[in-house]
């Protein structure tokens, strides 16, 4: 597995992933199955941007690809900066897994490449209390339990904190 910085040479992967990602109801993958170069154009952008150029409350990140032999099998942000809702409700690392590559390591080789090549400060990555996967998947990572916290609109989520290497 390798792991790319989204770039519009990934539209034809980017494509595909999205429209398996989208079809199991991951519903931020409708706009890269519509145009997938301009979804990646924008991916580029909001790496390059500063909080700002951006919607109040968003944050600048960069978007990784986890892929083999050309398929994408799954992606991660990183947030750069911090407020409220990242520290307690989204964390600064978010990441996903194709439906179809699940439960073959992708999701802690994309989590330990970030941990061991980009972060460079402290970092929270959360997930929902019912996501055992994920759970799993940032303990093996060496993530520090911080404890729960409950959104009105995401739910109960668990904080782990992440320090650079």
């Amino acid at each position: 597995m390798e792991v790319k910085a989204a770039n519009v040479d990934l539209a034809p992967a980017v494509l595909d992933y999205a429209k398996e990602c989208h079809q199991s109801g991951i519903e931020m993958y409708r706009a890269a199955t519509n145009d997938p170069v301009v979804y990646l154009e924008n991916l580029v952008d909001r790496s390059k941007a500063d909080s700002s150029q951006l919607p109040e409350g968003w944050l600048p990140s960069t978007t990784y690809y986890c892929l083999e032999d050309g398929v994408i099998l799954g992606a991660i942000r990183v947030r750069n900066g911090t407020n409220d809702w990242v520290e307690n409700v989204i964390g600064h690392i978010g990441y996903e897994t194709r439906p179809s590559a699940r439960g073959k390591g992708v999701a802690k080789h994309l989590l330990s490449w970030v941990v061991n090549n980009v972060i460079d400060e402290r970092v929270i990555v959360t997930c929902n209390v019912e996501n055992l996967p994920s759970r799993k998947v940032i303990e093996a990572c060496g993530g520090e339990y911080l404890g729960e916290y409950v959104d009105e609109g995401e739910g109960h989520v668990y904080r782990y904190c992440f320090y650079p290497i």
